[in-house]
């Protein structure tokens, strides 16, 4: 298992934003396993500042897309069945919880 924890964690399947999460993901497929909150330090787990977001496939960043839209349209299209990926979005604003010009998606 690989385990990665950040300040917030988008699951589009729930559509629910977490704060201060811990994931584990499967080596071999990179998929989604576990979730748990992060409240102290814990070994083998690489911190990501910002966002992580857990979903079927790759969501394309859209330009001028708010936060808002992007999780209303990434989470109509989960269906069930299908595995979770984690996806770790650079360069997120965690202030106005917004994307910029500069935030990327790197499938984790």
């Amino acid at each position: 298992m690989q385990y990665y924890a950040s300040h917030y964690l988008w699951h589009a399947g729930q559509d629910r934003l977490f704060r201060m999460q811990r994931i584990g993901l499967e080596v071999s497929g990179h998929t989604w396993v576990s979730m748990e909150p992060l409240q102290e330090e814990v070994r083998n787990t690489q911190w990501l500042s910002g966002l992580i977001i857990l979903a079927v496939s790759v969501p394309d960043l859209r330009k001028g897309e708010m936060f808002q839209d992007f999780r209303a349209r990434v989470a109509s299209a989960v269906d069930d069945g299908r595995p979770f990926y984690a996806f770790h979005v650079s360069f997120f604003d965690l202030q106005k919880m917004a994307f910029t010009d500069r935030s990327r998606l790197v499938r984790l």
